[in-house]
């Protein structure tokens, strides 16, 4: 498996996990807010001098961030058919 096919992966399965866990979102704002929280988890990670920095709290972050952008246009942007409102 490239490391491409790794992280695609990592975000479809995150995506699984947290629509399974938390459903969809319900608004526009309510999927920045996800995403922003999970962007400022990985700012504090990113913030941190490079030899302190955390490479599978960074991916981790990263994938999550990924999958709430997912999450975002599917839930947000798109019907059930998925076909764009």
């Amino acid at each position: 498996m490239s490391p491409e096919e790794r992280v695609l992966l990592a975000i479809k399965d995150e995506h699984s996990r947290a629509a399974s866990a938390f459903g969809a979102l319900h608004s526009a704002h309510e999927g920045y807010a996800v995403i922003k929280e999970e962007l400022d988890e990985l700012w504090e990670e990113v913030k941190k001098k490079t030899q302190d920095r955390d490479c599978t709290k960074m991916e981790k972050e990263a994938v999550q961030i990924a999958s709430m952008a997912l999450r975002f246009v599917l839930d947000v942007c798109m019907d059930d058919q998925g076909q764009y409102y």
